[in-house]
């Protein structure tokens, strides 16, 4: 599907036209995730999702904000389809979560184990503390 940048679409994995070089694909996709983050009720700044692919398979996911109940819902609505986009690669970008709860930490987990048991490459970046430590990734 090939949706304008610039024209987010709810609910739906969005791609962008991007660089060639994979590493700078990667970060453009991030970067637009980061801004078209969307949050699950109209004018609520909490559990802001976005969400862009940005090759075959490559998906980039973006969480900002404090995940409340109505955030936790429309994540877990897109785990599905970001499942199914993400056939080779999942990047997380995790930088503007202000709170990672158990819930949260969950719903991350079982997105990056189903992912990884397809044999796609994920990547979480600037994860919190302590979702570092309960996946694994403990930080230097």
């Amino acid at each position: 599907m090939t949706i304008q940048s610039d024209a987010p679409v709810h609910g739906t994995v969005d791609d962008v036209e991007l660089p060639v070089d994979p590493a700078r694909r990667r970060r453009a996709a991030l970067a637009e995730a980061v801004a078209h983050a969307e949050p699950a009720v109209v004018g609520n700044r909490r559990g802001a999702v976005g969400v862009r692919t940005y090759g075959p398979g490559c998906v980039a996911l973006a969480l900002r904000g404090r995940f409340d109940r109505a955030g936790m819902e429309r994540l877990r609505a897109l785990s599905g389809e970001i499942e199914q986009h993400a056939s080779a690669e999942l990047v997380i970008d995790l930088a503007g979560l202000d709170h990672c709860d158990p819930a949260l930490a969950r719903v991350i987990a079982r997105l990056r184990i189903r992912c990884l048991a397809r044999e796609a490459r994920v990547e979480l970046h600037e994860p919190p503390e302590a979702l570092a430590a309960e996946l694994g990734q403990f930080r230097m």
